[in-house]
């Protein structure tokens, strides 16, 4: 029985073609990774070099003399002598220190470079200059001054891709240390993570078996135990995700709670905080933005003076197109001389966070004497791109 052939179009042997050629040319995949033990062993042997860089700048410097005397040698090439020779390898080599160490970085690195640039490039003509002028002190007639600059030029264009091949060498190996220190530290924090993650689940399950017990003993103390937990669950919270105004809100509440635990008596605090703001569970407020607002009260004011209590107030009211308009202000005494602490987590961090997520948001401060007031207001759009998904 005759096999009938079957005729593929040519398109698939193209695409075949095209696969195979590709699987020629494109290079494997190289783990350029702190981790990997070949990587780790140049990184090792590198280490004194990378701590001293001149030491590198100075290898190809001694191999240049060398190089250049025994080519002459066997080659019989014509001399011009060895205090040429020294002059051309101590210029050429501070030649390569203003490369490696000015001009390479600041292109690479630095915003505005122009400034290095044009320092370093009167650095390379005056140590040209110089070596025209010592040259003539040692009695080695150099080239009239076009020519002998003609003949600099040439060599500092060697200098320069001699120096930029060390300089990406030495770049190379500094990028894969520091990388390989961020993985090392990227494990320990991954296993911090692993723990933190179990350790929330457990410590949250058992307060919540305590507070059940306490139940039928303390009822005073089942509602501070659940106040407690609610502060942990909000502490928990991945920062990443979707973060209510009603969470903030009942976290508040509870924060609010724990201050009167801890201070008792002495807690004077009036709070106009609206219930119905424990609704709003599809409006976003950063995290812990309106508790470090209050953390900051404990922290810098006066909450003890029965005569001056601190004020917190938090509301909603409705604006343009029905639009939800958030309030919160605080009001309280400070002790006269005392200067607000401006830490990484304050009010300058909050303001950080109001610009980034809310474009229309205000915060304003003011002092009066001893009396310190914050006023926030958020009106909140019907779109926020910069909010977190839920």
């Amino acid at each position: 029985m005759a096999c009938a052939q079957v005729q593929l179009p040519h398109f698939l042997f193209f695409d075949h073609s095209l696969n195979f050629m590709q699987s020629i040319f494109t290079p494997p995949g190289i783990q350029f990774s702190g981790t990997n033990a070949r990587i780790k062993w140049i990184n090792d042997k590198m280490r004194p070099f990378i701590k001293r860089p001149i030491l590198l700048l100075l290898v190809p410097w001694v191999i240049y003399p060398l190089f250049d005397v025994l080519s002459t040698y066997y080659l019989k090439l014509d001399s011009s002598g060895i205090p040429f020779a020294l002059i051309t390898t101590v210029i050429g080599f501070l030649s390569s220190c203003i490369y490696f160490f000015w001009l390479f970085p600041s292109l690479v690195y630095s915003k505005n470079p122009m400034f290095i640039v044009g320092l370093s490039s009167i650095g390379i003509i005056c140590l040209s200059v110089l070596k025209y002028f010592l040259l003539q002190i040692v009695g080695v007639i150099p080239h009239p001054p076009l020519i002998f600059a003609a003949y600099e030029l040439m060599r500092q264009w060697v200098f320069l891709v001699v120096t930029f091949t060390v300089w990406g060498f030495y770049a190379l190996i500094r990028a894969l240390q520091e990388k390989h220190v961020t993985e090392i530290r990227f494990d320990k924090l991954r296993i911090v993570h692993n723990n933190a993650q179990l350790s929330p689940h457990f410590t949250l399950n058992l307060i919540g078996d305590i507070s059940a017990k306490s139940l039928k003993y303390s009822p005073e103390l089942f509602d501070d135990l659940n106040h407690f937990i609610t502060i942990l669950r909000y502490a928990y919270l991945d920062n990443d995700k979707f973060n209510s105004l009603a969470s903030e809100i009942e976290a508040l509440f509870s924060y609010l709670h724990g201050q009167k635990i801890r201070f008792g008596e002495d807690f004077y605090v009036k709070e106009k905080i609206d219930p119905e703001l424990l609704n709003f569970d599809d409006l976003y407020m950063p995290k812990l933005l309106l508790i470090t607002l209050i953390e900051n009260v404990f922290k810098h004011g006066i909450f003890q003076d029965p005569k001056m209590p601190v004020s917190i107030e938090a509301k909603m009211w409705y604006g343009e197109e029905n639009s939800p308009v958030f309030n919160f202000s605080t009001q309280n005494k400070i002790s006269e001389g005392l200067p607000l602490e401006k830490t990484g987590f304050g009010i300058e961090t909050v303001r950080n966070l109001l610009d980034y997520f809310f474009q229309n948001a205000r915060l304003t401060t003011s002092t009066n004497g001893a009396v310190f007031s914050l006023n926030l207001t958020i009106p909140y759009a019907k779109s926020n791109q910069t909010w977190p998904d839920r």
